[in-house]
């Protein structure tokens, strides 16, 4: 796919995940149209961005800042990597009681 990410090779990258590995639990995916990259959003918990990580490899970091969602603050973390040439970011935002548990 080269060096250099298009809409295209994202698009591929992305199908290729999916289909090399369907046990990963399911996300809302996104391309981007600027910078071509994928962001997957998670509604499970931290197992769920575990697994990913634990194909993709890369780094885990949780966001300063909380916000409010449902009545619940929560923290967003995210998995920050590259797949098949391509920036991936895959989020999942997690209850701040969990996201202490996460950084420990």
């Amino acid at each position: 796919m080269g060096i250099q990410s298009t809409q295209l090779s994202a698009a591929t990258a992305l199908v290729e995940l999916v289909k090399e590995h369907p046990e990963l639990p399911v996300a809302t995916w996104t391309i981007g149209s600027i910078i071509p990259n994928l962001a997957g959003h998670l509604y499970g918990g931290v197992e769920d961005l575990a697994a990913y990580q634990e194909v993709l490899g890369g780094s885990l970091r949780a966001a300063v800042g909380t916000y409010v969602l449902r009545g619940q603050e929560v923290r967003r973390h995210v998995l920050k990597t590259v797949w098949r040439d391509v920036p991936v970011e895959v989020a999942v935002a997690l209850p701040v009681a969990q996201s202490a548990q996460v950084a420990a």
